[in-house]
């Protein structure tokens, strides 16, 4: 009896094989899994020349650098905020932040970095603590960026 059992095995086995289909072939080329994204949020800082609102080529290279980085992502918020520590006077200050602001907007639309909402704030730094702070002429870029996902 135990004799019977371990031939019926046997066929079993043998029957599965015989049936199996052949294995595919070898892979052609080398496995590379799918690029990864690389979206994350940034905080960029955009400085300005003594008394102006005018883009340096600095500038114009670090929005530049920041959209290819950002490049198939999605954009968020956005804030920027100005301050203007070259002014002389709060008056100045104020026209400073504003036009840096006006700037670095316009500069964000045409890098398509302008996301879906962007918030802007002034920093008036008073007269005499611009001595402490002389790199205080920038407008500071908070940019909220994430991967595609799809679902």
């Amino acid at each position: 009896m135990f004799k019977t059992l371990i031939s019926s095995a046997t066929l079993i086995t043998t029957a599965g094989i015989a049936s199996a289909q052949p294995l595919p072939a070898p892979p052609t080329q080398a496995y590379s899994p799918p690029a990864v994204s690389n979206c994350a949020n940034e905080t960029l800082q955009v400085y300005f020349p003594a008394g102006t609102s005018a883009l340096t080529p600095a500038s114009r290279a670090t929005l530049k650098a920041a959209q290819a980085r950002l490049d198939g992502c999605i954009l968020g918020q956005v804030s920027l905020n100005a301050s203007a520590a070259d002014a002389r006077s709060d008056a100045e200050a104020e026209s400073l932040t504003t036009a840096r602001i006006k700037t670095v907007s316009s500069a964000l639309a045409k890098y398509q970095l302008d996301g879906m909402q962007v918030q802007a704030a002034s920093h008036v730094t008073e007269p005499a603590s611009s001595l402490w702070s002389p790199m205080d002429r920038k407008v500071e870029i908070r940019l909220a960026a994430w991967s595609p996902e799809i679902s």
